[in-house]
Parts: C-alpha cells; structure tokens; sequence
C-alpha cells in the first residue's frame, strides 16, 4: 500500500494536488467503518471484519490493543501452539487458507519472540515463509510483527563486534556449550530482522529500570501514517527530523530519562555477543542448569516434573503428591507454595530468599501442548479439562550467576533445598488432601 501510494505521487503531474487527495482518503482519515460503507459501495458487498492471527500463549495486551484500536477483540484468531509452546505453523497456514477462502482480510500475524510464561520463542523463519505461500498460493498480504518485548535482547548474541553475523557454533561454546541457543531458536532470532515491525522492552530483558519499550519499523514511511502535527509546538523543525519523535507517537510527549537509561545501557555493554549477549547467555545457562536440576528430582515424595527446556530463561514445573487424589489439590499446592515464595504485604523481602510465580495453563489457550506434562504428573485429559488446567510455578532467572557457584553459595542448590523446605511445609498444613 506505501508503494502504491508512492507509485500514484511519482506519476502524478500535480504531486501536492495528489498528496491532498491521498490523505483525504486514507484508512488513517475516513476510519474502518467509512472504508468499509465504501467498499460496498463500490463492489456491491462489504468484505468481513479484519483479524489479526496471534499465538494462543499471547500477552493479554494483544485483546487490548484491538479494543482500543476498534478491531475489536473478537477479530483476534488464536493460533495454536505445539509441545514446546511455539506457534504451529501447520495450523498457521491452514488457517491462512480458510480465511482466503472467506475473503477475510488479514491485518497482520504475530510472532512471539519470548511468551510471557515460557519465554518460548516462535518459528519466525517459518512464519515469513508462510506469509510468502499464502501471498503465493491465496494472494493474501499481511504484516507480520515480532512481539519481542520479552526476548528481543536475546539477538544480541547472534552478532560479533563488527555488526556481522556470529557462528552458531561460535555462539554456543559461550554461552551453554552444545545447549543454547537451540539452532530452531537461532534461526528464529536472526528471522526477526525480516518482519515488518518489532516490540522491545528494554526493561526485561535489557536489565533498564522501568519504564522503557520500543517498537521498531522496517519501513519508515509507516509513521506517517500515524503522524499529526502540534502547530503550537513544531515551527520551524521539520517533523521529518528522526529527532521531531512527538508527531508519530501515541504519547505526543515524552520524558527523556528512560530513554537515556537504555542508551547509557547500550554503550556499557553493546548489542553484540561480546557485550549484552554474553550478559543473555549467562542467564540461559543458569536457566537451564535450573531446569536440570529440577528434571533431576531427589524432593523425596514429592515428583517434579518441568517444561520442556526453556528457549530463553524461564523455568515451569509441576508439582505431585501421592497424597493428591486430584489434579484441583495439586494446583491448591501450588498456589499455597507460591504464596509463601512471593512478596506479600506484611512480609518484609528480605525474609523471602527465592521469588517463585505460578500460571496456570488451560485448555483453551493451550489446548494439547501440556498434555505431556500431566502424564508425566500421573494426570490424565480429562482431569485437566475437570480442573481447568494445570497449575505450574514459574522461576525467572535474571541473575547471569546462577550457574556459577560464589563462593560457599551455590544459588540452584540453594532454591533445590528451599523448595523442599516449603513444600513439606505447605504439605504439613494443607486441607483437603487425602490421608
């Protein structure tokens, strides 16, 4: 559409005349419900309502977006994701038909590089060559965004000093040897480069302070589409300037310190896998020496069982009890744990030396993808579907020194030790358990 609006200025003979005309009827302008009326008009019936197709391990904000834009929350598509908790690209692209085949307009796909609960990362290699066959076979067009604001930061890894493109081999001896990055998460994050815009929050992954995000444009000429002039305030600055930011941002005005904090960040330690890609491969490697150790067992009574292993630095598992007569108690369990691993009202942090979080995964957002933790817990389908899902506690490892034992302190040992601690603990005072 930006090229064909360029096509129609370049060939105008009255380029100012065509640019009015243009902006008079522009989507941004006339809005959905105008665009809309003037379709029916014109071809006689009025196409459906737009979607936007999104992981179902999707952030909430993605339902608020879409209500705040007018899409409409109900235009989202869930897509469903695979034992890994990444996108399946098969159901993808069989949705992408069905919706060709109803002439629904697609605005865009989304790619989660980092889902909230897992820190899972999807295929976007495999999501862009999607778009290309269903532009391809069903001449569909979309946009296709990387919803990085968890896992953006991890990029870094895959680029030496000199901004080129590191070895994976390179990569991984430092930071997990022969573990991290898997290769489908390598190429999924040197992918991220190819779609048309990216979210990042500098203040997860990039270790900043909080607030500060970003989102990224491949193709600049986007922000006029959003861009609204401030007479009172632009005068003799072009709003072209990339330094005039109040034109094209929802805010219209902003404070400079977040911003200052993530520069400063980034020239302390670079985007490169000498500078914050080390800082993100520590993290990975004592994530996954979490997960081992967890995998491992040795909590008496009590089988732990985890998630695959993490494609970034978060660590679930569940929890089991042969006291447990159903899969309700055991999620009662976890969430007793986790109250006494959180910080509470009334409870000063310092008493609290491991922070756990619990989610709980359903059948309607997850649909099959846990199933083989709940065998591995001794649950069967229909009890998660009885219970509303399985709940299972969540670890985020955000120190790079997890791995490395200080000193007489090793941290995994230290949670293994804590944990069992609680669990006898919250097993010594729980109700509703059988004897």
């Amino acid at each position: 559409a930006l090229d064909a609006a360029d096509g129609l200025l370049a060939a105008a003979t009255d380029r100012q005349r065509a640019s009015e005309v243009l902006a008079r009827h522009s989507l941004a302008r006339v809005g959905h419900q105008e665009y809309g009326r003037r379709l029916a008009l014109e071809f006689g019936d009025p196409l459906p309502p737009a979607v936007v197709l999104v992981p179902s391990t999707a952030h909430y904000s993605w339902q608020k977006i879409c209500r705040a834009l007018g899409i409409g929350s109900d235009q989202l598509r869930y897509v469903p994701v695979d034992r890994r908790f990444r996108i399946d690209v098969e159901a993808l692209e069989r949705l992408l038909a069905e919706l060709a085949a109803s002439r629904t307009p697609v605005l865009a796909a989304v790619a989660v590089v980092g889902t909230t609960e897992e820190s899972a990362v999807d295929p976007v290699d495999r999501m862009l060559a999607a778009r290309q066959r269903a532009g391809r076979e069903h001449g569909l067009a979309f946009a296709l965004h990387a919803d990085a604001a968890w896992g953006g930061y991890a990029i870094s890894i895959t680029r030496a000093a000199d901004g080129s493109r590191r070895d994976l081999a390179a990569a991984r001896a430092e930071a997990a040897p022969h573990a991290w990055p898997s290769p489908e998460v390598w190429r999924a994050l040197i992918a991220v480069e190819g779609t048309d815009s990216v979210t990042i929050d500098p203040h997860k992954f990039g270790f900043v302070p909080y607030p500060a995000g970003a989102v990224l444009f491949r193709d600049l000429r986007v922000r006029e589409l959003v861009a609204t002039d401030a007479p009172y305030v632009f005068h003799d600055e072009s709003p072209a300037s990339l330094a005039a930011i109040g034109p094209y941002i929802l805010e219209g005005s902003k404070p400079g310190a977040a911003a200052a904090a993530v520069w400063l960040s980034h020239r302390v330690l670079p985007l490169d896998g000498e500078g914050h890609g080390r800082l993100i491969g520590a993290t990975a490697r004592g994530a996954l020496a979490l997960h081992r150790r967890l995998a491992a067992g040795d909590f008496g009574p009590f089988r732990v069982v985890t998630l695959p292993e993490p494609d970034l630095n978060i660590v679930c598992f569940g929890v089991r009890h042969p006291r447990f007569a159903a899969l309700e108690e055991a999620n009662a369990f976890v969430a007793a744990v986790h109250a006494r691993m959180s910080i509470a009202p009334g409870r000063p942090p310092r008493e609290v030396d491991f922070v756990v979080t619990r989610t709980l995964l359903r059948e309607a957002d997850y649909g099959a993808a846990p199933l083989p933790l709940l065998e591995l817990l001794g649950w069967s389908a229909d009890d998660y579907r009885r219970a509303g899902g399985v709940a299972v506690l969540r670890c985020t490892v955000m120190n790079p020194f997890v791995a490395e034992p200080r000193g007489r302190t090793d941290f995994v040992e230290a949670f293994a030790a804590a944990l069992r601690e609680v669990f006898d603990e919250v097993l010594a005072v729980s109700p509703g358990t059988a004897a």
